[in-house]
């Protein structure tokens, strides 16, 4: 701006795409001339506050206020590339922008130099990297890949991406329900994703419910596991219609005749656990569960006696380590003067719930009901327990992850990167235990 407060330019940029950018769905195009743009003028533009005009609306919320976890991943890396700058997105109607808009109509063919940034193989680089980081082999990568071609619709879907979304009214009827998620939706190489998860063609959907419904789990379950991984229009009702027509889930809905007693989180896994005895089909067993993660340990007592107990809970403590407190009702195999010496001998508190309330042992009646219906629904008991300890609790990570920092590795897709060890944000979680167990009192 000069001193009679007139706009002057003092720099003209502008450059050809490059035959892998020209395949770029149009909003990547636009995200990476803003960010081509930045890097190209970098010498004015750092340590300075500037306002950068568009006549594309998707942007003011792809590079401003749009979650990072929720952009697509060569977005993504353009706006990680941006955070070095101060600036502000404001939207300009393509009329509004005369200088541009005009030299936009008479194009240079004119590559880029050597001395200037390239951005392509850099954030090839980043897109390969988060695909390496799906959840599913590269040989089920392939395989959805391969179907996806096949699928009209995704077709039709890659075709918008890299031509550009018309306005909704100018779309075929089939396409009219995807219109509003088209700034979420991208070309990982040959694989359609919307933001980080698959978009899943037709023939591969009912498969990918039933893995889904391994277990089977109820419907706020199926949906977190499915979140992790795959997409598809209509995804979230057609888990709904599932467990709704599954006979066994129907048998097995849980009654709540009192509310659990809210407990509170421990600090670290494994440190409070609690036990409960219950039966299925004429055995006994002994359940374990941890207060923190909610990891479900279960062992087979051949006898009720307090020596049953005991035996079992020796062979859980080798596993995962002595507890510090055990919570446990006042059953007789917990309350028989033979079990009172057990506790001394391996170094943890023994504590009883109330006689006649037995909810304040809350976290074990509902692990105790959780398990039952697992094996009422499953054939296979063990992977039933193991589709248990995979899926994502309401508000946080899997039981698996929160007790041994790592996701264990089940039938539904995963890749190597997945189960590498990683613990979760432990503050973040125990912050969200607090605020779920304010308002839901009845889950405990």
């Amino acid at each position: 701006m000069q001193d009679n407060m007139e706009w002057r330019p003092i720099a003209y940029i502008s450059r050809s795409l490059s035959d892998t950018e020209q395949r770029y769905a149009q909003v990547e195009k636009e995200v990476l001339a803003m960010t081509w743009a930045c890097e190209r003028l970098s010498q004015y533009l750092i340590g300075l506050q500037f306002t950068a005009e568009t006549d594309h609306k998707p942007l003011m919320a792809l590079l401003g206020t749009k979650a990072l976890d929720d952009l697509p991943p060569r977005v993504l890396r353009f706006r990680l590339k941006l955070l070095r700058f101060t600036y502000k997105m404001v939207y300009v109607p393509g009329k509004a922008l005369i200088t541009a808009d005009a030299f936009s109509r008479a194009p240079i063919k004119r590559p880029l130099s050597e001395e200037e940034p390239c951005l392509e193989g850099e954030v090839q680089v980043s897109i390969n990297a988060i695909r390496d980081r799906l959840p599913a082999s590269q040989t089920k990568l392939q395989q959805i890949a391969k179907e996806q071609q096949r699928d009209h619709i995704c077709q039709q879907i890659v075709q918008q991406c890299k031509k550009g979304w018309p306005r909704q009214e100018e779309l075929p009827q089939l396409l009219k329900p995807y219109w509003v998620h088209q700034h979420d939706f991208h070309c990982n190489g040959d694989l359609l994703m919307k933001g980080q998860r698959i978009v899943i063609p037709e023939t591969l959907q009912p498969k990918m419910l039933d893995r889904v419904h391994d277990g089977p789990m109820g419907i706020t379950k199926c949906r977190l596991r499915a979140q992790q991984s795959m997409w598809w229009l209509g995804l979230s009702t057609q888990i709904a219609k599932l467990v709704a027509q599954c006979e066994v889930c129907t048998k097995c809905q849980p009654c709540h005749p009192e509310p659990m007693m809210a407990t509170e989180l421990p600090k670290r896994p494994w440190q409070k656990v609690g036990a409960e005895m219950f039966y299925w089909k004429n055995d006994t067993y002994l359940l374990v569960v941890d207060y923190y993660s909610r990891y479900i340990e279960i062992a087979k007592t051949p006898i009720t006696i307090s020596a049953g107990v005991t035996n079992g809970l020796k062979s859980i403590f080798p596993r995962q380590g002595v507890a510090e407190v055990l919570v446990t009702d006042n059953a007789p195999q917990f309350s028989a003067s033979s079990f009172s010496a057990f506790p001394a001998e391996y170094d943890f508190i023994h504590v009883t719930s109330s006689p006649y309330h037995t909810q304040s042992n809350g976290e074990a009646e509902r692990a105790v009901k959780a398990v039952k219906g697992l094996l009422k629904k499953n054939r296979d008991p063990y992977r039933a327990l193991l589709a248990y300890r995979v899926t994502p609790l309401h508000h946080g990570p899997s039981p698996a992850e929160l007790l041994m920092g790592r996701r264990l590795r089940s039938p539904l897709p995963v890749s190597p990167a997945q189960l590498k060890p990683r613990w979760p944000n432990r503050k973040a979680f125990a912050e969200r235990d607090k605020r779920l167990k304010q308002t839901q009192t009845g889950d405990f």
